[in-house]
Parts: structure tokens; sequence; C-alpha cells
């Protein structure tokens, strides 16, 4: 079988794919792949951050749109990256497990430190809305700076003084193999995006790839992000309203830490329960933050 593959460009984008064929390919039996690579919204537009392109959906729309008129079988996405209600004729097909959901801190001089540590001051880089209010109630006597591009891009203009800090997603880092140090957050206190870490794998709604695929999704990372995408589902905020999400399963036990912001102030929840109930624990965290 000869796979079609719809992506961005990007170094991350490229890496993810292939991560994601390493996991597909036997389930589906594949002898060959081609990437389709798509320039999205996201990729074109540097100087503005992401909630005022659009939000979710800067990232994924034109890469769907392969799938639709046919010029790819599949495409590949960071699951934070999708909108929380997919096109009527697409679904979730596969999704990777993910090395982590945690965010990460990489200072400029000195050991890294949480946000909090950071001197009075601190300019610390980041384009998401998410990772912005998290620093106004953890660490509100630093600067948060606009700062967008990939890994090289940020590590460079981090090196070259836009900032003290920067903060970025840990999952990231591991797939491109950075060695340097770097401060993992806990999800207990500073909660990551719904999706964060996973890599899914999307296609045609009951295509013969999406009922394959869909058979062999561990139920562990069903769970995880089940729980994670119901919370986004339910609370139905738009893309100017911070969101934070993640589920983990520990032992048989699924735990989730939320949080959104309204009005400047966050309210978070926390919760757990079976991993058949993943989406139920999502929608009743999202009710009490409504």
């Amino acid at each position: 079988m000869h796979l079609r593959v719809a992506a961005r460009g990007s170094k991350l984008s490229r890496l993810q794919v292939e991560e994601a064929l390493a996991r597909i390919a036997p389930i589906l039996g594949l002898d060959s792949w081609e990437l389709v690579p798509v320039k999205t919204l996201g990729d074109t537009v540097w100087d503005r951050p992401i909630h005022e392109l659009g939000g979710q959906g800067a990232f994924t729309r034109e890469v769907d749109r392969a799938v639709l008129d046919g010029r790819a079988d599949v495409a590949v996405h960071s699951l934070k990256d999708m909108p929380s209600t997919l096109h009527p004729e697409l679904e979730i097909a596969y999704v990777a497990p993910r090395p982590s959901p945690r965010d990460a801190v990489i200072t400029r001089e000195g050991p890294p430190v949480e946000p909090w540590s950071l001197p009075e001051g601190a300019r610390v880089g980041t384009s998401s809305l998410r990772r912005r209010s998290l620093l106004d109630t953890h660490a509100p006597h630093v600067e948060p700076v606009n700062l967008r591009g990939n890994l090289d891009t940020r590590l460079r203009k981090l090196r070259e003084g836009c900032c003290h800090a920067i903060i970025l997603a840990e999952a990231g880092l591991l797939r491109l193999g950075y060695k340097g140090p770097y401060k993992p957050l806990p999800v207990s206190l500073w909660p990551s995006s719904p999706g964060q870490g996973f890599i899914a794998v999307v296609a045609k709604k009951g295509s013969n790839v999406a009922e394959r695929l869909k058979r062999a999704i561990d139920p562990g990372v069903r769970a995880e992000y089940t729980a994670e995408r119901s919370f986004l589902e339910e609370l139905g905020a738009g893309c100017r309203t911070p969101v934070a999400g993640t589920a983990t399963l520990v032992d048989g036990v699924l735990r989730m830490v939320a949080a959104v912001w309204l009005d400047g102030e966050m309210r978070m929840a926390t919760g757990k329960a079976k991993p058949r109930e993943a989406e139920a624990l999502g929608r009743r965290l999202a009710r009490l933050l409504r």
C-alpha cells in the first residue's frame, strides 16, 4: 500500500510524520509513502500571535484540505493545533503516544528555572495565550514577549538577547533531540494545552484507512486525549480565551487538571475517573469552569 501524507514542511512536522508512520505502517501494510507538503496560515504570518490568526486551525485547515480534495490520503498534525470540531467529512483515525505533555523553560544564562524563580522584569518569550496567562498568574513580575518560530529560530533569538527565557513544549524538544538543559514544569501547577505532545492522523470519515487505524489506538492514549478534547469541546471557548487541560493515566486512574481564564482570572479544576469515563471527566471539568 502507498500512502500520501499531508503535513506542514517544518523539521518537527517531518519528524512527527516519520514517528506516526513508524507506528501505522505495520497496521496498514505500507510499502511506501510520500509527503504532500502544505504551507499553512500559521507558517506564513510570523508577526502576530496565533490567537490573532484564528487560534486552533491556523496550522491545520490547509493541511486537512489536501485530504478533502484528494491530494492526500491522511493528514498528520500536532493534536494541540486541531480545533475541537473537525470538518464533517474527516475524523481522527490514529493518535500516537506522547513523550510528555509538559511545558519546559530554557534560559539564556545559568541553569533553567521555573518562571516564578526568574528575576524581576525578566523577558519571557512565548506566543501562546495560555502560557502568557500562566505567567500572569504564577509569575506576574516577568514580562511576556511575543516569540514564534521553530526551535532553532527561538533558540537563536534567545542567544541574541531577545529575552531571558523561552517556554515551549517538552515533547518538541525530545523529538528534535535537543541536548541542552531545560526545566520541565509540573502539569499540576502549569497545565498544558489540550492535546499537547500527541501526534494525530486524520483521514476521511469511514474510509478503509480510518477504520483500520482507529482499532489500533492504545486505550490509555485514547483515554487521555478524549478527556482533553472533550473538555475543550464542552467548554466552547473562543480562540481568545486561554484554556489548559492535561489528562494523565497512571496505574489505571485517569487524572485531569484543567484551567480557563475569564476576565483575567484563572479558574482551575481537577478530577479523576476510570479510563472508560474519559469523555465524561473532560465534560464535567468544563462545566465546573464555565
